[in-house]
């Protein structure tokens, strides 16, 4: 064998057995006693993140609970909303996973994936596929569009998607850059990590584990990373987004740069909203413009699997190096 194929195979190997050691650190409990943990403790975060929020709102605004929707509706309350916003994820997704994660190990960060395995091929590698993605994005919110439903649904689904825009006009109304500066902290930043530590972080292994299957965990747990928006006609877009965040953790095991693809997708609508608000333009139909021909789509996920195989390379270099000094230090 030649210096380069025992290096390669070395590499391999190094690789195997960091992804070996990731799964054995869920042997105290069963892939579905793990799941039912974890969405019990959604299901307390998400009640508490919901006092705490209304707690908030009310020593602020002091209006009655059926008047607190339309009042954050309100741009002079934009801060205010990515202040709830800001709460109800934290208590929803992150304070979960990380309750889930001590649960399962003693280092809850390490098992999430905040490690150190990272390099700078691999973020210049997962900005070409969030770029790619933006494209694939737009042509799958295309399809998702022209797919045919009855006309109560589509009434019912265009009154969600009225309603989830004008919040988040309200949340993204900005009139200076020091408003723009906190919106990509507050809504693209802030909520990217505290979803990726509950999706990725926790439920997709979790997932995986279940179904035995790596592609299936991966899109399970982007269907219900979709699902939770709440938006139809943003379903496949989300589903695509998540598929692609998925494998960005998986090959890499690394939740700092799923974090990082996440912001990138959240950071680039934070910009577009802060362009359109600076012209007087920000409107629910300027918001869903979407005048992407299905070819460039196309292209795009072509290219993205292209770049995940580089991804994937440099990724298996990356975890060898991080357990060959983890080893050696």
């Amino acid at each position: 064998m030649s210096c380069c194929s025992y290096k390669f195979e070395a590499t391999k190997l190094s690789y195997r057995n960091f992804m070996f050691d990731y799964d054995a650190q869920r042997p105290r409990y069963n892939p579905w006693s793990q799941l039912s943990i974890l969405l019990l403790l959604c299901g307390f975060g998400l009640i508490a993140g919901s006092v705490v929020s209304f707690l908030i709102a009310d020593a602020v605004l002091h209006v009655p609970l059926q008047q607190l929707p339309d009042a954050l509706k309100n741009a002079k309350n934009a801060n205010l909303s990515r202040l709830m916003q800001f709460v109800s994820t934290f208590f929803f997704m992150a304070l979960p996973a990380f309750i889930f994660a001590r649960i399962i190990n003693k280092q809850p960060f390490k098992y999430i994936g905040f490690n150190g395995a990272i390099s700078g091929k691999q973020v210049f590698f997962i900005v070409g596929i969030m770029f790619m993605g933006l494209y694939v994005s737009e042509m799958l919110g295309t399809v998702n569009e022209v797919i045919p439903i009855s006309k109560t649904a589509e009434d019912y689904f265009k009154a969600l998607e009225n309603e989830y825009n004008q919040e988040m006009m309200a949340i993204a109304s900005m009139k200076s850059v020091q408003d723009y500066l906190v919106s990509l902290v507050m809504i693209a930043l802030l909520p990217a990590i505290f979803e990726e530590m509950l999706f990725r972080g926790a439920l997709q292994p979790v997932m995986i584990n279940l179904s035995k299957n790596v592609f299936i965990g991966i899109f399970l747990t982007s269907f219900l990373f979709s699902a939770i928006h709440i938006s139809y006609y943003g379903f496949l877009p989300r589903l695509a987004l998540g598929l692609m965040i998925g494998y960005v953790f998986y090959l890499s095991k690394n939740l700092w740069l799923s974090s990082i693809t996440h912001f990138l997708y959240n950071a680039f609508g934070v910009s577009q909203m802060y362009v359109l608000s600076m012209r007087g333009q920000l409107t629910p139909e300027a918001m869903n413009a979407n005048n992407t021909p299905l070819i460039y789509g196309l292209l795009a996920a072509v290219s993205v699997i292209i770049i995940f195989r580089y991804f994937k390379k440099e990724s298996e270099v990356v975890i060898s190096m991080y357990n060959f000094h983890k080893k050696k230090f």
